[in-house]
């Protein structure tokens, strides 16, 4: 299982369940003994499985040190631990804290959340992403582009004042996102304007069968919102607000992902979503529709 939900403030609890291991870095050797100069290899110190090759100077954080910032988080906040990631067979770990709690829409509940990372694979040095996760559709959003990233991991010492940095990204990134969302809920939205907004999400198409997908693509879109309408959750049909959440709830559950090497479906969504062109939709989305109601003279924080 790539993401297991759980309910805790407890990150000892969550270590010893999810990601009680460290992981050891291994010279890397040719057939005939000669060490590769540039390259070492990354491993579980518990089975010695392989979790991926990196540089000579990245330095990986163990999950000991996320922990301890998770501890960190938690004794500065009210949050809790929502959920707990493990991608790429481990080499990919990471906490999500729900933070913050908001309906912009009466009964329609959405958790503020951060997602805190550490790759042993190189992906990631220590990244985290803020969240929201509306409940009705269990649909997830970055809130924006802009992700916390610490790409030098060996100069993670002091970890307070890393977590205090995080915080300060996090408060960031949901004062905008609030602001936004109260604006999207007071504009009215017609089903025909919110296809064509959606439409022009993607490229023109080049051939009959990139312009049947998109057609597809768009009746399915069209059968989302028709849904908000029989659903009857005021402020939700008929606004911008209920566009955006049709578009979060089209690249998390209908859009088709390409699955590779094995891997499980959910994570590979999952990764899109948060990460990937998935990602690359939803703001896209976002963008174009703040571009609507957001005057120049008017201020939203990045």
């Amino acid at each position: 299982m790539f993401y297991n939900s759980i309910d805790t403030r407890d990150a000892n609890y969550a270590k010893r369940t999810y990601h009680n291991f460290s992981v050891e870095e291994n010279r890397l050797r040719t057939e005939r003994g000669v060490i590769v100069p540039d390259r070492k290899a990354i491993v579980r110190a518990d089975n010695f499985e392989y979790l991926g090759t990196v540089g000579i100077n990245w330095e990986p954080v163990q999950p000991e040190v996320l922990y301890d910032m998770a501890k960190e988080l938690l004794r500065a906040t009210d949050g809790s631990i929502n959920g707990i990631l493990n991608m790429y067979n481990g080499a990919v770990i990471g906490i999500s804290f729900k933070l913050a709690e908001r309906q912009y829409v009466a009964n329609d509940k959405i958790d503020l959340s951060f997602l805190m990372l550490t790759a042993f694979n190189g992906m990631y040095g220590l990244s985290g992403s803020a969240q929201a996760y509306r409940h009705i559709t269990q649909s997830i959003s970055t809130t924006s582009r802009h992700f916390y990233n610490l790409k030098h991991t060996k100069f993670i010492h002091n970890r307070i004042e890393v977590v205090k940095n995080m915080l300060k990204y996090y408060n960031q990134e949901i004062t905008s996102f609030d602001a936004i969302m109260n604006r999207l809920v007071t504009k009215p939205m017609s089903n025909e304007m919110a296809i064509e907004w959606f439409r022009s999400l993607f490229p023109s198409p080049q051939s009959r069968r990139s312009e049947r997908i998109l057609e597809n693509s768009v009746i399915t879109y069209a059968g989302l919102l028709q849904a908000q309408r029989e659903a009857g959750i005021d402020g939700v049909s008929g606004t911008s607000y209920g566009a955006w959440c049709a578009l979060t709830e089209y690249v998390n559950h209908h859009r088709t992902v390409r699955v590779h090497n094995g891997r499980d479906e959910e994570e590979v969504r999952f990764e899109s979503v948060n990460f990937g062109t998935g990602n690359d939709l939803i703001q896209k989305g976002i963008s174009k529709i703040t571009d609507f109601h957001f005057s120049e003279e008017e201020f939203i924080i990045h």
